[in-house]
């Protein structure tokens, strides 16, 4: 008697799990980052030099669509047909070098997350395309993972002004169509975009929300020759695949709370803005401590600047929102990161501790020192050194403004309020001060 082999396992994807599962993660926000990363990259393939001038993207949206559109140079029939819509990197595809997008699902996935009718299309300078997708038609055939082109022209030859690329999605899924209508969205976009494309608009790379041109000024740190210098060290990565160089550069500036923190890039995408948490260093304890973050460090800055041409050695996550904290490179790069980061601490400290002191040597140096943009000093500073200070000398000033303060009984302080008849504890502090100036120092000479 013949046996027969046991029947085979099924372990097909599902359509559904594409749909639902792997949008569930993305927020609309994210999501459109993603797709203007889409533009940069393609920005980086037409002008390798990275010089972006005439370039830009334009982004419009309601409750009904969303559009986004470049003039980056056009995506090819080739890349339309083999990458374009594929689930992941179809084998033997080699991205160009330096990139930001990584596993070839991020803009499949931003698109579907937003609504069920997809059009894009592309001009090149040889080419035009079309592909038209309904994807709950689409859905309903769960062996058919194609799409089709709606248009299909090559040997071309089209002009530079109708170069172009734009994707529209129309009917939109509900929480998106409500995110989109929110008065607050669109201030909040700009806001990302602004913070995390801020070296693609450095490159002159036009992007637009509607009719608002995004600006955004370069980072930057304080600088005054041998009394602030920010600390400055590199790493490089040999390892599997091309080489991984890690910039780490950490100092001052103006105090602002909520730009307080470090700052990660990746391929020249911001993935943290102005982090506080244990993600980087705070809170960080071991051979070098630093404690979390507190309103006295709020003049701290720090930039990590991970580069690449092999994106997959960068240890970001897969929607490219934050970091992959196990990575090893991370990990190395994190020591590095907390022993820039400790001497600007201990500076701050001194720095406060400084506010019960008439003289003020290290206030006088932070307020002489020159904001320097950060890719400037990347170039001048030494390498490998920590963040320097030292007080700048100066005489006394008989004008300069200090703060007192003192504590005292709630009730006697009332008391004190009502007879200067006045409202705030800062009031009464500064009448009690000159009453006893003109009544008791001038009084006796």
């Amino acid at each position: 008697m013949r046996l027969m082999p046991p029947p085979k396992v099924n372990g097909s994807p599902t359509k559904l799990l594409f749909l639902e599962a792997l949008t569930s993660d993305i927020e609309p926000i994210d999501a459109i980052n993603d797709l203007v990363d889409n533009s940069i990259d393609a920005a980086r393939r037409y002008r390798p030099d990275a010089k972006f001038e005439g370039l830009e993207v334009r982004i419009s949206f309601d409750h009904d669509r969303f559009q986004i559109e470049d003039n980056c140079g056009g995506i090819d029939l080739k890349t339309a047909q083999k990458v374009l819509f594929s689930l992941g990197r179809p084998s033997g595809y080699t991205p160009t070098p330096g990139l930001i997008g990584r596993f070839g699902i991020g803009m499949k996935r931003d698109l579907f997350m937003m609504g069920d009718e997809i059009v894009v299309e592309s001009t090149t300078k040889d080419s035009r395309f079309r592909i038209a997708i309904d994807l709950v038609k689409w859905a309903a055939r769960p062996k058919d993972w194609d799409f089709s082109f709606s248009r299909y022209q090559k040997h071309l030859r089209n002009g530079i002004n109708r170069i172009k690329t734009r994707i529209t999605v129309s009917k939109l899924r509900k929480t998106v169509s409500h995110e989109f209508s929110l008065p607050a969205f669109k201030e909040a976009l700009i806001s990302a975009l602004q913070k995390r494309q801020k070296q693609a608009l450095q490159h002159k790379l036009s992007i637009f929300i509607g009719k608002t041109r995004l600006t955004s000024q370069p980072y930057k740190l304080k600088y005054l020759t041998d009394h602030i210098e920010p600390a400055y060290f590199n790493r490089e990565f040999d390892g599997t695949g091309d080489l991984l160089t890690v910039k780490v550069i950490a100092g001052v500036e103006e105090s602002k709370p909520t730009e307080a923190g470090w700052y990660v890039s990746c391929n020249g995408r911001f993935v943290l803005v102005a982090d506080q948490s244990s993600k980087t260093v705070w809170g960080e304890e071991g051979k070098i401590s630093v404690p979390k973050m507190h309103h006295q460090f709020s003049r701290f800055r720090g930039f990590v600047f991970f580069e690449c041409a092999n994106v997959v050695r960068l240890p970001w996550n897969s929607t490219k929102t934050g970091l992959n904290t196990d990575s090893d490179v991370y990990r190395e790069v994190k020591q590095v990161m907390v022993s820039a980061t400790r001497p600007v601490i201990d500076f701050l400290n001194k720095l406060d501790a400084e506010k019960e002191l008439d003289d003020r040597p290290l206030e006088r140096a932070v307020d002489k020192a020159e904001p320097r943009q950060v890719a400037a000093l990347l170039e001048t500073l030494q390498v490998n050194t920590n963040f320097k200070y030292l007080g700048l000398k100066g005489d006394f000033d008989p004008n300069q403004a200090i703060r007192i303060s003192y504590a005292k009984p709630l009730g006697e302080v009332q008391r004190v309020r009502k007879r200067l008849g006045v409202d705030t504890n800062r009031d009464a502090g500064s009448l009690t001060f000159e009453y006893y100036l003109n009544h008791e120092l001038r009084k006796h000479g």
